[in-house]
């Protein structure tokens, strides 16, 4: 038994419903055509849409920071993400800021040849 009011529940419920059907015409061959060339290319990677809530100050950031490399948010989210994760996989050993300040203070600078 279902819990949605509108399907019907009955014999005669399902054949009223199934009587008063109607479809769609067939799609014609440039519309297939249309769509089948809006479709991403084989192999290509599944986007999967994700909704999450962000403070409007860092939402404000967010889109500060993706106007400044001119990309749309979400792609610098994405990217943003990315990174995270390749900084957190088990074969890369991040630093800390001070260790790599630190680093950098040991280098000398580049001699300039004229």
């Amino acid at each position: 038994m279902s819990d949605n009011p509108g399907l019907p529940t009955t014999p005669d419920e399902t054949s009223t419903f199934m009587d008063n059907l109607t479809f769609d015409t067939p799609s014609t061959p440039d519309q297939e055509e249309a769509l089948l060339a809006a479709l991403p290319p084989a192999g290509s990677d599944v986007m999967v849409v994700r909704s999450l809530r962000l403070p409007s100050a860092v939402d404000a950031a967010v889109a500060a920071a993706a106007r400044v490399a001119g990309v749309p948010k979400t792609t610098w989210i994405r990217q943003a993400i990315e990174t995270s994760l390749a900084l957190q996989a088990e074969e890369d050993q991040p630093i800390s800021r001070i260790e790599a300040l630190r680093a950098l203070t040991l280098l000398r600078p580049a001699r300039r040849v004229a």
